[in-house]
């Protein structure tokens, strides 16, 4: 059964904020003029607006999704991707609004956004009597607005900030489940009529299932920053304090404990072409199984891509994931340029496990996918990847983890083999694939 999570809050936020600052007045009759032209303007994009009632400085109404195709396209033209698959999803989901008028000394106008029902997908879909439960207990929390936006827009509508009203629910079924949500709060900036910079903040997230998982992140945080005129042009990161997961099953309990999270983001298009950096870095991450414990300190991990065909990749977001011919051509044009991937650096510093401490490993590589390469071939030999893929890579290993791997039968054939380099004290391995030929260490494979 499909979970609703916040990205489709964030999606409803996302086109609250475009359709009702877009050109709008401080004055409430001008505010109010602009909310009677874009709900109509909705109304035309997917949308239906039900039980307006309109007051001297406040109204409600409600926001049905209709059409997922058109809506698609509402959410592509402000700058906000969705896929159809998403967008289908969402059909028959009911969002209520509440707006008041200059409500306080900040605000030029106020906005609570809540959903009403789940989608018909999800309640219309076959499912047992548990799951029947645990939906009718789902829409008695919708019903009292137990998931509940609330936004806020300054006089001049250049800025905004807001929260989500804190979460605390139980679901009774085959297993209890609790879910708490504390201290959700954002605060952004408004350019032209789009969100030009996004902050958000969560406090705490558990999740707890009876004898089965529990899930907890504390001190989430992230950032958005629009920094061009095309929606791909952005700038996004992340941090998070600490994740929990515990696993229990009758034979064995597992705890995941992963902290110091955080990652960000570059993306631009240039002569329609998508080019992307994303950075990843951890602390440490912690394993216990069976009594067993495992460690891995001073984790990074740098991606790099280019020359993706933006025009493709805006096909790609609204094509039928069902339609496998369909799909196959999008990715044959979003390659065709010749795509470029480079891993700068992933590095894990230090390992334990089974008691020992020892340092780690780092990697390197970089890949060039040629414009020659034929997806539809490949699928009948893949082959055809030697003579259109260039490739180098570089592994460098402690000599705690050489040993260690050394000790699979697999592994040491390929170490007596070819040996490893010796570099500073590490093991070094580097490989190459150049026009359809493979070397290790200058050795050649292929």
């Amino acid at each position: 059964m499909r979970k609703l999570g916040f990205g489709v809050i964030g999606l409803i936020l996302v086109a609250v904020i475009y359709y009702f600052t877009a050109g709008s007045a401080q004055i409430t009759q001008e505010i109010k003029t602009r909310v009677n032209s874009e709900l109509a303007n909705l109304e035309q994009n997917g949308f239906a607006i039900q039980d307006r009632k309109t007051k001297e400085s406040e109204e409600h109404f409600i926001i049905t999704f209709d059409e997922p195709e058109k809506i698609v396209d509402f959410f592509a033209a402000q700058g906000a991707q969705m896929s159809m698959e998403d967008a289908s999803a969402l059909k028959g989901l009911k969002i209520g609004v509440d707006a008041k008028y200059l409500n306080d000394a900040y605000s030029a106008l106020s906005l609570d956004i809540y959903p009403l029902n789940l989608p018909t997908g999800i309640t219309e879909s076959d499912m047992d009597k548990d799951d029947k439960l645990v939906i009718m207990q789902l829409n008695e929390v919708l019903k009292k607005k137990g998931i509940l936006v609330h936004v806020d827009f300054n006089k001049l509508l250049s800025s905004f900030k807001g929260h989500i009203k804190d979460i605390h629910e139980t679901l009774q079924g085959v297993n209890e489940v609790k879910f708490n949500i504390e201290g959700v709060t954002f605060d952004g900036e408004i350019k032209k009529g789009k969100i030009s910079k996004l902050n958000q903040k969560v406090k705490l997230i558990t999740f707890e299932a009876k004898d089965e998982a529990n899930v907890r992140l504390s001190e989430l945080s992230s950032n958005y920053k629009r920094t061009g005129p095309n929606s791909y042009d952005s700038a996004s990161g992340y941090s998070v304090k600490n994740i929990l997961l515990t696993g229990i099953n009758e034979k064995s309990k597992v705890i995941v404990s992963i902290d110091d999270m955080s990652g960000n983001s570059t993306t631009k298009i240039k002569n329609d072409l998508l080019q992307s950096s994303i950075h990843a870095a951890s602390s440490t991450i912690k394993f216990e199984a069976d009594g067993e414990k495992s460690l891995l300190e001073g984790i990074i991990f740098d991606f790099n891509i280019k020359n993706l065909d933006y025009l493709a990749l805006k096909k790609l977001e609204k094509a039928d994931v069902n339609n496998e011919k369909e799909i196959n051509k999008l990715v044959q044009e979003l390659i065709s340029k010749g795509v470029s991937m480079e891993i700068p650096i992933f590095e894990i510093k230090k390992i334990e496990a089974k008691g020992k401490k020892m340092d780690g490993f780092s990697l390197t590589a970089n890949i060039a996918v040629d414009k020659s390469l034929d997806l539809t071939a490949l699928q009948t030999n893949p082959m055809v990847a030697l003579n259109a893929v260039n490739t180098k890579a570089k592994i460098t290993l402690s000599s705690e983890i050489f040993s260690l791997i050394a000790q699979n039968p697999r592994a040491m054939m390929f170490m007596m083999l070819i040996q490893p380099r010796e570099i500073n004290g590490k093991k070094v391995y580097e490989a190459e694939l150049k026009n359809g030929s493979l070397s290790v260490n200058g050795k050649p494979m292929i």
